[in-house]
């Protein structure tokens, strides 16, 4: 006998106890292959004890409940294939949305820096006039401009009278 056999047997156990030339050739491979007699005790231990279970009472709409659990199952499945279709139409519009939204925001900062931009020009160029002020001279001094600004427009014949007035003292 092989292991096939033996295979064979022991799945033949599961369903029916062996008859008398069955446990003959079982006997014969166990002798040659002790190794497989813990194997044979725990498989024939494992039957016993199933083949000694109670097999529970089926209702009597047992098939009916089954079928019933595999449509609703079905219907489920249905429902939930719907949404893939309605999201795939929708996507587009959530794409849109989102870069109007996306380009909105990027608008919206770039106006609101520029206006920061502005304020700060605006800062800038007051501290510049600022600056500029404190060196400009004292305001006495523009309170003698006209007779300064009147110094420009002297007469030529005054300008002959002390060029010869100096002139002559010289020589």
């Amino acid at each position: 006998m092989n292991d096939s056999e033996y295979i064979s047997l022991r799945e033949t156990a599961w369903r029916r106890p062996l008859n008398a030339d069955e446990k003959a050739r079982l006997q014969s491979y166990l002798l040659v292959h002790p190794e497989a007699q813990p194997d044979w005790e725990s498989e024939g231990l494992l039957s016993q004890v199933l083949l000694n279970l109670h097999t529970p009472d089926v209702s009597s709409n047992f098939t009916a409940r089954v079928l019933q659990t595999i449509q609703l199952d079905e219907l489920k499945q249905q429902r939930s294939r719907k949404w893939l279709p309605k999201l795939r139409s929708w996507l587009p519009r959530f794409a849109v949305a989102g870069l109007v939204l996306g380009l909105g925001g990027l608008g919206y900062q770039r106006h609101h820096l520029h206006q920061i931009q502005e304020i700060q020009e605006g800062a800038n160029s007051v501290k510049f006039v600022t600056q500029l002020a404190t060196t400009l001279p004292d305001v006495q001094m523009w309170k003698d401009f006209d007779a300064i600004a009147g110094l420009d427009q002297a007469n030529p014949l005054q300008d002959q009278i002390l060029w010869t007035a100096l002139t002559s003292e010289v020589k």
